[in-house]
């Protein structure tokens, strides 16, 4: 009966992480306003990626790890090629929060390739770029679970992975950083917000810019599961990395292991909430709580539901 209780639980768990992908390949239909845009890149072209590189190493992080991302990104753009939809060159402006992909191209080519290898998600992207900026303790590993519901596929990637990028030190700070945080049966943000800070607190992880507005930010969207009543965690969703850019804002992101890479131009940061809660914050009635954003250990400022979720519905 316990095994099929761990089983049943990973099932709900996959379908969870599911559902949060299927919002990142926009499956779901979606109505928006025709005001709202997006400026976005996919990193493709030098030029964007020298214009990137440089708003990524101003803001304090590494030459190094800026390196090892651009190297990510440059495999993963090599190997879908030009029928992913990518944007081949600089920036675009859509009238929509939604970039369209060939998820099906993006895949069936990927695994041709790297039937063994996932590739790289927004978790793994974003710890390797700001893995000198976050500190852990030195003095004790952290018991991560190998049977972990949400961060078994991130597991499997850095086994597989085509080139170690993390050191073992690193790959403990990672799972430090992203296992989940038990939390308690109830919608109030606030709450869930105290219950990550204090698993965050606990596990000796803090940001050593955050209160540097001119330096890079962990951007999480931290996610509510609810497995039973008695049993509730919450998880980072989707994260990615949020640096200045021409007096306006640039976040970085990998939407999802098998999609592509975005570079997003912002005027603020509840155009950012916009954008993420647009995606994640698209359940109804649901029993447990919206996903909420947080920038490194606080929540967002302009931090909001998403405003066009009753146009969803419709």
């Amino acid at each position: 009966m316990k095994v099929m209780t761990k089983t049943m639980k990973r099932l709900l768990l996959i379908t969870i992480l599911s559902l949060v992908a299927i919002s990142c390949q926009q499956k779901k239909a979606t109505t928006e306003k025709a005001a709202v845009t997006l400026t976005y890149s996919n990193l493709v072209d030098t030029a964007t990626q020298d214009e990137v590189q440089k708003a990524l190493t101003a803001a304090g992080i590494s030459q190094q790890n800026v390196a090892s991302f651009l190297e990510s990104v440059a495999l993963f753009n090599q190997t879908v090629g030009d029928k992913a939809g990518l944007v081949l060159k600089g920036f675009v402006t859509i009238d929509s929060l939604l970039p369209k992909y060939d998820e099906v191209a993006i895949q069936s080519i990927w695994t041709a390739k790297y039937p063994m290898f996932q590739g790289y998600n927004c978790r793994l992207t974003s710890f390797t770029l700001l893995r000198d900026l976050i500190t852990f303790p030195t003095d004790k590993k952290f018991a991560s679970k190998e049977e972990d519901e949400v961060l078994f596929i991130d597991r499997e990637s850095l086994h597989n992975t085509p080139k170690k990028f993390f050191t073992s030190e690193e790959e403990n700070n990672f799972f430090t950083l992203f296992t989940e945080v038990p939390t308690t049966n109830t919608k109030d943000i606030n709450t869930h917000l105290q219950a990550m800070q204090q698993a965050w607190k606990e596990r000796g992880i803090d940001f050593r810019y955050k209160n540097d507005p001119t330096k890079a930010s962990l951007i999480s969207a931290v996610f509510h599961s609810q497995i039973t009543p008695e049993e509730n965690t919450l998880f980072v969703g989707h994260v990615g990395v949020l640096v200045p850019f021409d007096g306006k804002l640039l976040f970085i992101e990998k939407l999802a292991f098998q999609e592509p890479y975005q570079a997003i131009k912002l005027e603020n940061r509840t155009q950012l909430s916009d954008y993420l809660m647009n995606r994640y914050d698209v359940e109804w009635e649901q029993p447990n709580a919206i996903p909420f954003i947080m920038e490194n250990d606080v929540l967002m400022d302009g931090y909001r539901p998403n405003p066009y979720k009753k146009e969803q519905r419709l």
